[in-house]
């Protein structure tokens, strides 16, 4: 598949090429290259598994803080992935500069009333996205050689499971620096083609769809139930068939479709007629510091008191999405 546009021209032929892309005036073209060499030889011992990882969910978070391989990916996401975030169509969001989650639920309010709200979300998303595939996206899309592709789905990608385990099947590793836009970007073809099903089957309902990471949310005026029970079953079948190298499950579990004055949720926050606010388990979180402050002295208190400031910061930066709605 050729690059028709929608993708980063990276074009990167050989590790020298990288080398000197993720080089600057503090971080030369030798170390850099130094850099790429000492990860590829000593990677096994440059990535742990994080303290965050639910393997009861078959989560596991990866991380890389404090290894020349947090470094190297750092520099990958910021000189090599970065600069094309402007090309991520605007309706997804998450892992993209000033694209974060208040701006997507504030993204599903719409202009006209009466609305509800389907909701999906994809299982272990970033287990689903093979080494593979982000070969294939750097090699076939982005136009860079077979030896710097898989250079570069070799440090962004881990065995799957628990680190130890001795899979064969290597997978996106979850919580790299690198692996949120490369979610994005290797299943673009797929939420482009969510995108024109959602508008096709909702026109003239004012539909709007936002994808945050592995959340899936469409919003619409005037419609039933039942429209958006068709429309789930749709979205599922693309995510499964669409891409027959990349299957996407959904959690059913998960899937919800609400109106909007039920105070339906989406992405932590409770979408209203033309607000956010701060969701129930937000809310409730507060009201326990609230309480246990009451309680509480010294440093303990200190940090309670500092957790009631943060939540009053972010109560401010969903107010002022309003303000800058007009950018999203």
């Amino acid at each position: 598949m050729q690059n028709n546009g929608r993708y980063p021209r990276i074009n990167l032929r050989s590790k020298n090429e990288l080398a000197k892309r993720i080089s600057d005036k503090s971080f030369s073209f030798q170390s850099s290259l130094k850099l790429i060499n000492d990860v590829l030889k000593n990677y096994n011992d440059y990535w742990y598994d994080s303290r965050q990882s639910q393997p009861e969910k078959g989560k596991f978070v990866r991380s890389s803080v404090g290894k020349p391989l947090g470094k190297l990916l750092k520099r990958i996401n910021r000189k090599v992935l970065i600069p094309y975030d402007k090309l991520v169509p605007n309706f997804i969001f998450g892992g993209i500069s000033k694209k974060d989650h208040i701006q997507a639920a504030y993204s599903l309010l719409g202009k006209q009333k009466n609305r509800m709200l389907l909701g999906l979300d994809i299982s272990t998303f970033f287990e689903q996205i093979r080494k593979e595939r982000v070969f294939y996206f750097f090699h076939a899309k982005c136009g860079c050689s077979a030896r710097v592709s898989r250079i570069l789905a070799s440090v962004c990608c881990v065995p799957a499971g628990k680190k130890g385990s001795g899979s064969k099947v290597e997978v996106l590793a979850r919580g790299f620096s690198t692996s949120s836009r490369l979610s994005v970007w290797t299943n673009l073809d797929t939420f482009l083609r969510l995108k024109w099903v959602t508008d096709r089957n909702l026109r003239n309902h004012d539909s709007k769809i936002v994808i945050f990471v592995d959340d899936i949310g469409i919003s619409a005026s005037r419609v039933t139930k039942n429209n958006l029970e068709i429309l789930s079953r749709k979205i599922q079948a693309i995510l499964s068939d669409f891409d027959r190298n990349q299957k996407l499950p959904i959690n059913n579990k998960k899937t919800k479709i609400r109106s909007f004055t039920e105070g339906v949720e989406h992405l932590g926050l409770r979408l209203g007629r033309n607000k956010i606010t701060a969701g129930y388990k937000t809310k409730k979180k507060l009201d326990k510091i609230k309480t246990e402050i009451k309680s509480s002295s010294g440093l303990n208190k200190k940090d309670l008191i500092n957790k009631v400031k943060a939540y009053y910061v972010y109560k401010k930066q969903i107010k002022n999405v309003y303000s800058n709605s007009s950018n999203v």
